[in-house]
């Protein structure tokens, strides 16, 4: 009966049904994020086959921005990587980037040098 009444309530517009990922999501969130945290990170994708999602922080960023930043691309993570985005890479205290692959969990560092990083 609670499936019949679901059904009925997608049919007739009533409960949004979840949708997948469509093409080009990944590139709308990156506008979103540039635009609503324009002043505090640099949201930009790279690569072609696996992409990234790459955030750069600014001179004004503090650790409150990060976390919203981050909760915030937390709650696009499924439609970002449904659009194809495979890892996260934020820049890490060293002054490098830390690479997350958000498939397997893993965790690793890249010597790419990080245009602004905070410093304890």
């Amino acid at each position: 009966m609670k499936a019949f009444v679901l059904i009925v309530a997608l049919v007739m517009g009533i409960v949004a049904a979840p949708r997948a990922a469509d093409a080009g999501d990944a590139r709308r969130i990156v506008d979103i994020v540039n635009t609503e945290f324009g002043g505090v990170c640099q949201a930009e994708l790279e690569g072609f086959f696996s992409k990234t999602l790459k955030l750069d922080w600014t001179a004004r960023t503090n650790k409150l921005h990060v976390m919203i930043v981050l909760k915030n691309i937390a709650d696009a993570k499924a439609r970002l990587y449904g659009d194809g985005v495979r890892y996260l890479k934020i820049p890490n205290d060293a002054g490098g980037y830390n690479v997350f692959d958000w498939k397997t969990g893993e965790k690793s560092s890249v010597r790419e040098r990080a245009p602004y990083y905070f410093r304890d």
